[in-house]
C-alpha cells in the first residue's frame, strides 16, 4: 500500500464456508490493485473454516468483529478504517470477471465527476452456470464522513446518489449465493433472512425500506398471501409521498404478486390502473410496468399487445434516467434498466412476432437488438432472416432489415457462421417461392453492403440463378474478395470446367482439392458417378503434369465410391452375379497408382501400422483375394477387415454374399455335394464334441463381431464421427434386427 492517501479502499466480510470462492474472489482483484493506489482491508466475523487465513495473504488489515446479526455493523467496522477516495464492497462469494473497466474509471479524471459506480451482479440459477440473471449492483461510492451502510440484513450504503450521478459499467461479478445444495440449505437461508427482518419491522414499522426487503423475503419463499398483506399495509400507512422510491416498488411489487400468483386478470387490472392514475411515475418505475404488462399479455396470450408493451418499455428506455428520480433505483429496480433486461424485451418481441406472424414492429425490434449480449443470438439470427423472407415482399420496410442489421450482427465474429447457414436456408428454401425479381433484389441487397468475408462472396458468385461461376473474372472476384474457406466447394463446382478448373487447381491446396472431389462425389448418385468415371481419362488433361497426383487422388476417391455404391446395390436387390469383385480390383490398383510402391503387398509389414487406411485396405485385400481357394479360413479373414475397416462393411458383405452364392451352386454337382456334406458332418461331430453347435457357434462370432462394432460406434459418437457411426449401425442394423442396444444408438445418430 502506498504512503500517500489511496484512490481506492476495498472492504470485506469474510464467514465460514467461503474456501472455494474467497481465493477466485481475492486473485480477481490483483490485476485492480496493482494498477490504482488501493487498500485492501478484510473483516473477520468469526470465520473458523480457514477463509480467513487465504484471504489474510492479500489484505492489508484484518478487522476482528464478533458477529452479532447486523450486517451493516460489520460492514461498518470495515468502512471506519478506510481512507481512500473510493469505497468499493463486495461479498465474499463473489469474483471478477475482467476488472479492465474499473481500473480505467479509477485511474481516470472521470471518477472525480461522479459519487457512485454500479458494477452487474451474475446472479446464477445453478452450479453448472447456465443460466443467470444479471442485475446493477451499487457497491462503490466516494468515500466521505457521512458515508455508512443502514440495515440489518441486505444492509445499502447511504447516502443514496442521484442516477445521474452514477457511473454505469459492463463489469461484472460471478455470484452463486442464491443456489443451494439442498433443500435444506436454502431454507436455513430464508429462516436467518425472515428473522432479522421480521424482527427489523417489528422494531422499525416505519421503515419503509426494510418492508420492501421483507416483502421481496416472502415472494421468493412463495408466502403470496404475506406479501399482499404486508405491501398492501404498507402502502396504506407510509408517511411517504408517490414520488419515493420505494413506495414506487412496492405500487408495482403488487401486480407482479398477483402474476406471481396466476391471477393475471387482476395483475393486468392493477398495472393498467397504476398506469391511469399514478401521474408522478420514476423512469424505473414506467419499465417495470411496461416489462410486467408484457408478462402478463404473454401468460395470456396476447400477441398483438405483448408487442405494444414491449415497444412501450424500449421507448421509456432510451430517455433521461437523470432528473426524475429520488434517489438511487430501489430493490430490483436496477434490473429493469440494466442492459441485460432490455435485450430480454427484445427477445420477447421477436418471438412474439413468429409466434403471431405479426411484423409492425419488425424493424424497430431488430434495431434494438444488442447482438453481443446473451445466449440465444443464433437464435436471434434465425429469425432476422425468417421476418426478412416473410416481409421483404409486404413492404419496403423488410427489404431494409438486412441491409440495416447484418453489418451489426457481423461485428460479432461468432455469429458469421450462423449468418452464412441462414443465408444457404434462406436462399435454397425459401427464395424460390418469391415473386420474380426478389431474388435479384436480395443479392443486390447483399452486394449493396459490401462485405467482403469469405462467406458472402462464395455465396455471391456460387448461388446466383445460373448457381455457377461463368467467367475468369468471376474467380478472379472470388480469390479477391474470399477469405478462402470454400476453395474446396469450387473446386468441386468447376470440375468439368476446362478453362477455370486449372485456374482452381493451382491455387488450391491438397487438402481443400480432396475435399472438393468428396463433395462432388456425395452430392451424385450411382448413375452420375459412373459417368464421372468414364470421363475421367478426359478431366486428366486439365492438370498440369506438377499436379497430376491430384488427378490420381480423384481415380482412387472415385474408384472406391463406385465399389460402395455396386455394394449398396447388390444387397439391395437379389441379383445373382454382381461387378463386386471386378470393382474391388479396379479400386486396388487405383490406390496403388495414387500411392506407388507403398501399396505393394511386399512393403514391410512393420509399416503397416503407419501407412494410410487406404493402402491397408488394399494390401489386406489383395492378399485375401490371392488365397481364396483356402475356403477354412477365407470366410475368418474377411470378418476381420470388417472390424479395421467398418466403412468398406458393404463391399465385404458383398463378397460374403456372391461366394455363399458360388458355393451353392458348386453343391449342386453330386461330387461335390458328396464331399462338402462330409466335410458339414466332420464339423459338426468336431462341434458336438466341444460342446455346441455350428449353428451357436456362428451366433457367438456374429455377437462377438457386433460387440467390437458397437465398440467401434461408440468411440466414433463421442469423437463426433456421426456420419461414420451412421455407416456402421446400417450394417449392425441388418445383422441384428432385434438389437436394442443397436436401435438406442441408431436413435441417438438421428437425433443429433
Amino acid at each position: 500500500m502506498s504512503e500517500k492517501k489511496p484512490v481506492l479502499s476495498i472492504s470485506m466480510l469474510v464467514s465460514n464456508n467461503r474456501r472455494d470462492t474467497i481465493e477466485k474472489c481475492m486473485e480477481s482483484l490483483v490485476p485492480l490493485r496493482k494498477s490504482v493506489p488501493s487498500e485492501l482491508i478484510i473483516v473477520d466475523t468469526g470465520c473458523t473454516d480457514g477463509s480467513v487465513e487465504i484471504a489474510e495473504k492479500y489484505a492489508d488489515k484484518v478487522v476482528r468483529f464478533p458477529w452479532c446479526n447486523d450486517f451493516s455493523a460489520a460492514r461498518n467496522a470495515g468502512l471506519r478504517e478506510c481512507s481512500g477516495e473510493w469505497f468499493l464492497y463486495l461479498d465474499d462469494d463473489e469474483w471478477f470477471e475482467d476488472v479492465t473497466e474499473l481500473t480505467e474509471f479509477f485511474r481516470s479524471e472521470e471518477r472525480k465527476r461522479y459519487d457512485a459506480l454500479w458494477y452487474l451482479q451474475r446472479n446464477y440459477d445453478n452450479f453448472e452456470g447456465t443460466t443467470w440473471v444479471d442485475t446493477y449492483a451499487g457497491r462503490a461510492a466516494k468515500l466521505t464522513p457521512e458515508t455508512r451502510f443502514c440495515g440489518k440484513i441486505h444492509e445499502v450504503l447511504e447516502p443514496l446518489p442521484k442516477m445521474k450521478m452514477i457511473k454505469k459499467t459492463k463489469a461484472y461479478v460471478h455470484h452463486y449465493g442464491y443456489v443451494y445444495k439442498s433443500e435444506e440449505d436454502r431454507q436455513k437461508h430464508m429462516l436467518r433472512n425472515f428473522t432479522l427482518l421480521e424482527e427489523a419491522v417489528r422494531e422499525h414499522p416505519e421503515d419503509i425500506r426494510i418492508c420492501c426487503q421483507l416483502v421481496q423475503e416472502y415472494r421468493a419463499a412463495e408466502r403470496w398471501e404475506d406479501a399482499e398483506r404486508l405491501c398492501e399495509t404498507t402502502l396504506k400507512h407510509t408517511k411517504y409521498a408517490v414520488t419515493n422510491s420505494f413506495v414506487q416498488f412496492l405500487l408495482v411489487t403488487l401486480p407482479k404478486i398477483y402474476r406471481e400468483k396466476e391471477a393475471y386478470a387482476q395483475a393486468l387490472a392493477e398495472l393498467e390502473r397504476i398506469e391511469r392514475e399514478e401521474t408522478r411515475l420514476h423512469h424505473q418505475t414506467k419499465l417495470v410496468l411496461f416489462y410486467e404488462k408484457a408478462v402478463v399479455f404473454g401468460k395470456t396470450k396476447r400477441e398483438q399487445e405483448l408487442q405494444q408493451a414491449c415497444m412501450a418499455y424500449l421507448e421509456e428506455y432510451e430517455k433521461d434516467d437523470g432528473e426524475n428520480a429520488e434517489g438511487v433505483p430501489t430493490m430490483d429496480f436496477a434490473e429493469y434498466i440494466s442492459p441485460h433486461l432490455r435485450q430480454r424485451v427484445v427477445r420477447f418481441g421477436i418471438r412474439s412476432m413468429l409466434r403471431s406472424g405479426e411484423y409492425t414492429f419488425a424493424e424497430r425490434f431488430f434495431e434494438a437488438a444488442d447482438w453481443n449480449e446473451g445466449n440465444e443470438l443464433p437464435e436471434m439470427v434465425a429469425a432476422l432472416f425468417l421476418v426478412y423472407s416473410e416481409t421483404c415482399e409486404r413492404s419496403e420496410s423488410g427489404s431494409t432489415l438486412l441491409r440495416q442489421n447484418l453489418p451489426r450482427v457481423l461485428r460479432n465474429k461468432d455469429l458469421e457462421t450462423n449468418v452464412f447457414a441462414e443465408l444457404w436456408r434462406l436462399w435454397s428454401e425459401r427464395a424460390a417461392s418469391w415473386a420474380p425479381g426478389k431474388r435479384e433484389e436480395f443479392l443486390a441487397d447483399l452486394e449493396s453492403l459490401g462485405l467482403r468475408s469469405g462467406n458472402f462472396s462464395y455465396f455471391h458468385l456460387l448461388f446466383t440463378e445460373e448457381k455457377k461461376i461463368t467467367t475468369p473474372r468471376d474467380l478472379a472476384d472470388y480469390y479477391e474478395k474470399s477469405d478462402r474457406k470454400y476453395d474446396a466447394e469450387v473446386s468441386a463446382l468447376l470440375f468439368w470446367n476446362a478453362e477455370l478448373f486449372p485456374r482452381v487447381s493451382e491455387m488450391t491446396s491438397f487438402e481443400d482439392y480432396a475435399e472438393g472431389v468428396s463433395l462432388l462425389l456425395a452430392e451424385k448418385d450411382e448413375a452420375e458417378v459412373e459417368e464421372l468415371w468414364q470421363r475421367l481419362p478426359e478431366v486428366s488433361s486439365y492438370y498440369p503434369e506438377a499436379k497430376m497426383n491430384f488427378w490420381k487422388y480423384a481415380v482412387m476417391a472415385a474408384a472406391g465410391r463406385r465399389m460402395l455404391l455396386e455394394a449398396e446395390r447388390t444387397e439391395n436387390t437379389e441379383a445373382a452375379k454382381t461387378e463386386i469383385r471386378a470393382r474391388l480390383e479396379t479400386y486396388i490398383a487405383a490406390v496403388k497408382q495414387y500411392y506407388g510402391n507403398i501399396a505393394e503387398p511386399q512393403t514391410p509389414d512393420a509399416e503397416s501400422g503407419i501407412l494410410p487406411d487406404e493402402v491397408r485396405f488394399a494390401r489386406a485385400m489383395e492378399d485375401v483375394l490371392s488365397t481364396e481357394e483356402d475356403r477354412a479360413t477365407w470366410g475368418e479373414r474377411i470378418k476381420q477387415i470388417a472390424k479395421e475397416y467398418p466403412p468398406m462393411l458393404p463391399v465385404l458383405r458383398a463378397l460374403l454374399k456372391e461366394e455363399k452364392e458360388r458355393r451353392e451352386q458348386n453343391t449342386q454337382n453330386p461330387q461335390r455335394q458328396q464331399d462338402a456334406q462330409n466335410t458339414r458332418n466332420a464339423q459338426n461331430m468336431q462341434n458336438a464334441q466341444n460342446g455346441e453347435s455350428s449353428v451357436n457357434s456362428a451366433q457367438k462370432e456374429l455377437l462377438a463381431l457386433a460387440a467390437q462394432l458397437k465398440a467401434i460406434v461408440r468411440k466414433q459418437l463421442s469423437e463426433g464421427k456421426t456420419k461414420e457411426a451412421n455407416a456402421i449401425l446400417a450394417e449392425l442394423a441388418v445383422m441384428l434386427p432385434d438389437d436394442e442396444e443397436v436401435k438406442e444408438l441408431l436413435k441417438g445418430v438421428r437425433n443429433k
